[in-house]
């Protein structure tokens, strides 16, 4: 079973079980697939533009699944964006920046696809305070998507 890592989010925990139970059964290069679709969905709801780094890991993702990028590639496109993320004084685009981190990491380790919905589970929450329908809605989104693959 997956641990949290990302301490003070207001979940919708029935969700995220069931988020949890899908992804046991997903293959690794399935949770890259889903991460990028992830970080894309998360961009088109905060209107944000994939900047250079961000293009940079998409493509390292991409040829990665094809056997064409190594694991260290994706860890340096992953610490470029932490950097971003790190000097980031907007909280929304903050962790924008954060879930796009582990977008970028999933290729190294699939877990990192679970941490990424997380994160945008703590983006919903700044979003939408207190609001629990919002957090629903966003867990339905990521069931979804990953039950796409």
């Amino acid at each position: 079973m997956y641990a949290k890592i990302i301490q003070g989010i207001k979940d919708d925990v029935e969700l995220r079980e069931e988020l949890q139970k899908i992804f046991e059964s997903k293959s690794h290069k399935a949770m890259v697939k889903y991460s990028l679709l992830l970080g894309r969905h998360i961009m088109d709801l905060t209107n944000t533009q994939p900047c250079g780094e961000i293009s940079e890991a998409y493509e390292i993702s991409e040829k990665w699944q094809e056997g064409k990028a190594k694991l260290a590639e994706a860890r340096a496109a992953a610490i470029k964006i932490h950097r971003l993320a790190h000097n980031e004084e907007d909280p929304v685009m903050e962790k924008v920046y954060r879930i796009m981190v582990q977008v970028a990491a999933t290729p190294h380790v699939k877990n990192h696809a679970l941490i990424a919905s997380d994160y945008a589970i703590k983006l919903i929450n700044t979003m939408y305070p207190d609001n629990a329908q919002e957090v629903s809605r966003e867990r339905q989104e990521q069931i979804k998507l990953m039950k796409s693959l």
